[in-house]
Order: C-alpha cells, then sequence, then structure tokens
C-alpha cells in the first residue's frame, strides 16, 4: 500500500493543501515550526484516530476554523481507495467514510491505512515508561487484527470497572462476591493480550535478527510480566487464579487490579545489554529506529500489505554511517515519508519526490 494524494482543509497551518505522492522515499524540507511534521500527523489521524502529538482533537483544527478535513488516496494492491475524515469542533465527533461510505464503528477505522511512525519521542520506547513499550506493541496488533484492538479496549474497561468494585469493597459499600466474575473475564482477556504479543514479540525479535541488525548492531526484546511466570495458556490459567486468590486483601487495600498486561513491561536490549540502563543517547536512537522497522516489516507480513513508514527528524542526530545503515533498509517499504530540515541529512538516499515546505506553502521541488 502507499498514499497516492492527501489533502488537507484547515488542518493547522494548512488552510488548503493537495499534494502527490510517490511509491519511494518522499521528502519534506523546511525549518522547524514550517509545518512539516504536521502532514505526518494528518495521516496519523486518519489511521489511528489520534495524534501522535497531543490528545485534545479539536486543537489540530486551524485557528479561527470549527471543521478540518483529511482526504488520502491510496493504492493497496492496483486498487484505489479515498479514505475521509472530518471533524467538527462544535460536536466533537469523527466521522470517516470509504469511498463515500461512512464506516458506523471507530474500530473499523484502524489498520485500513496502516502506518509506522518513527518521531525523536520515540527514543523514550527504549528509555521511558513501560506504558510505551506496551502502546507500541498494543498499536501494532491492533492495525493487524481488529478484533486485538477490541479485546484490548475490552479488557481496559473491565479492569476499570474492576478497580471500582475494589475501591468499594476497601470503603464497605460492595460485596467481595461481586468480584468473581470480573475476575474470570479479566483473566480470560488478559491472557489473549499477553499471548498476542508474546507472538508479535517472538515475530519481530526473528525480522530484527534475520532482515534489519548487522552484527555489531543486535536488538532483542524480552516480554517481561510483573506477577505470572509461566506464560503459556494453562500455566497463565493457573498464576491467575491463585494470583487473584492470594492477593485479593492486597488488591483491596490499594484498590487496584496489580496483575495483567496493563502492568507488564518489553525489555529492549542492544548488544545484549539493557538499552534502556546502558545504551548510549546514539544506541538507544538507533534501537528505537530498528524497532520500529521490525514493526512495519510485522505488518507488511501479516497483513500482505505494507505499511507507510513515516520517520520524523530521524537522521539529523545520525552520523553517516548509521544514516547509511538505515537507509539501506529502506528497499524493504514501499514508501517512505521523512521530514527533514537539512538536505545533508539524507546524504545517500535517493528520493522519488521532495516538497520544500515554508509556513504553510508547499512547493515540488524534485
Amino acid at each position: 500500500m502507499y498514499i497516492k494524494k492527501i489533502s488537507l482543509k484547515n488542518f493547522r497551518n494548512y488552510n488548503n493543501l493537495d499534494i502527490s505522492l510517490q511509491p519511494g522515499i518522499n521528502v519534506f524540507l523546511g525549518d522547524n515550526g514550517s509545518g512539516k511534521t504536521n502532514i505526518l500527523e494528518a495521516i496519523y489521524w486518519i489511521s489511528m484516530l489520534k495524534s501522535f502529538r497531543i490528545s485534545e482533537d479539536a486543537v489540530m483544527i486551524s485557528k479561527g476554523k470549527d471543521q478540518t478535513n483529511i482526504n488520502l488516496e491510496i493504492s493497496d494492491r492496483s486498487l484505489d481507495k479515498i479514505y475521509r475524515l472530518e471533524y467538527q469542533n462544535t460536536k466533537r465527533r469523527k466521522i470517516i467514510t470509504e469511498n463515500n461510505n461512512k464506516m458506523k464503528r471507530m474500530s473499523m477505522v484502524i489498520g485500513k491505512v496502516p502506518v509506522v511512525l518513527f518521531s525523536p519521542e520515540n527514543i523514550q520506547v527504549v528509555k521511558g515508561d513501560p506504558s510505551l513499550r506496551r502502546k507500541l506493541i498494543d498499536d501494532m496488533l491492533s492495525q493487524i487484527d481488529n478484533t486485538y484492538y477490541y479485546f484490548l479496549n475490552k479488557y481496559l474497561k473491565q479492569v476499570s470497572h474492576r478497580n471500582y468494585l475494589l475501591k468499594g469493597i476497601r470503603e464497605g459499600k460492595i460485596s467481595k462476591n461481586s468480584l468473581e466474575i470480573w475476575d474470570q473475564q479479566v483473566m480470560e482477556n488478559g491472557i489473549k493480550i499477553i499471548l498476542a504479543r508474546l507472538k508479535a514479540i517472538e515475530g519481530l525479535n526473528i525480522i530484527l535478527k534475520q532482515k534489519l541488525c548487522a552484527e555489531n548492531k543486535q536488538v532483542f526484546l524480552e516480554y517481561n510480566s510483573k506477577r505470572f511466570n509461566d506464560l503459556s495458556e494453562e500455566g497463565l490459567k493457573k498464576e491467575y487464579a491463585e494470583f487473584f486468590r492470594s492477593s485479593r486483601e492486597e488488591e483491596i487495600a490499594r484498590g487496584i487490579t496489580l496483575a495483567g498486561p496493563h502492568r507488564d513491561d518489553i525489555s529492549i536490549f542492544y548488544n545484549g545489554s539493557s538499552a534502556k540502563l546502558y545504551g548510549s543517547e546514539g544506541q538507544q536512537r538507533i534501537t528505537s529506529i530498528l524497532v520500529k522497522l521490525a514493526e512495519g516489516i510485522y505488518i507488511r507480513e501479516k497483513k500482505d500489505s505494507y505499511p507507510v513508514v513515516m520517520l520524523d527528524d530521524f537522521s539529523s542526530e545520525l552520523d553517516d554511517f548509521n544514516r547509511r545503515f538505515i537507509g539501506s533498509t529502506f528497499k524493504l517499504f514501499k514508501q517512505i515519508l521523512i521530514t527533514t530540515t537539512n538536505t545533508v541529512n539524507l546524504k545517500g538516499f535517493e528520493p522519488a519526490a521532495e516538497f520544500k515546505i515554508d509556513n504553510g506553502e508547499i512547493q515540488k521541488t524534485g
């Protein structure tokens, strides 16, 4: 899959924008604040129904406007489709259409336009909070399979309700017996999520080893359950049940569910050592980029469709050797979108299209 055309109306600093993209490397060149990343954000928004920069949708509407529209024309295995997102600030709701047909559920949208994004903040996936590493795996799996997205959201709601019950029990307002049915539901969906994550991490590790990593750049992922040791399906059933039984009073006292995929972590290793604890800034950056590229290949293999890879200012902190190393992997993808402030950062790349951006104005230069 690749994007043939993107149109924006009243999005960020673009009143009206229409540009045609090409398979291969598409480069957006401009100063900081010129609007380069806004284009990537629009694509991400229509793909994942959220921004990768902020949580408030209304901020993405141009100042003084009430509505924004995004159109993507894509080509996927010789079929052309048009996806459109409309967002009205007064109604605070999104409307998504596929070839002018309104999509009834937002969960149906995820994965229609698969994307992989690297931005400078993604280095936090390596060195930041566990929630960022969980999100990386969850977003990837949600794009591959709508049922995963469904079970993940259902599980998080179940945990939230179970926490409500735990607090009510602690305050003497709710009976302990009310937990039993929620224990079962949280366990069933929690196991599905853990097993899916384990399979995904296994696949990512194969891709990293066989297709992306060099001899001196070995990246490996490991799933870390905070409470469970046996991560087989039967082992998880037994340990979940035992945990809920033995930790009942602790959970009530704290008012939270203390075991499950919402509390787990993924360790990331670089050349055999924890990238978080022992990796240099440069090693952490390379590691985060390689994990993102592995995500893209994994999506391609599972969906039999190329994701759009978006790299926001990824090369400015890389030396020539590492820039060439990462660039050598681009042949594995159908379309790469790159933003940069300087053509020096493109050394060794061969763009299929180049665009110069200046304060919301865009001009094709190559």
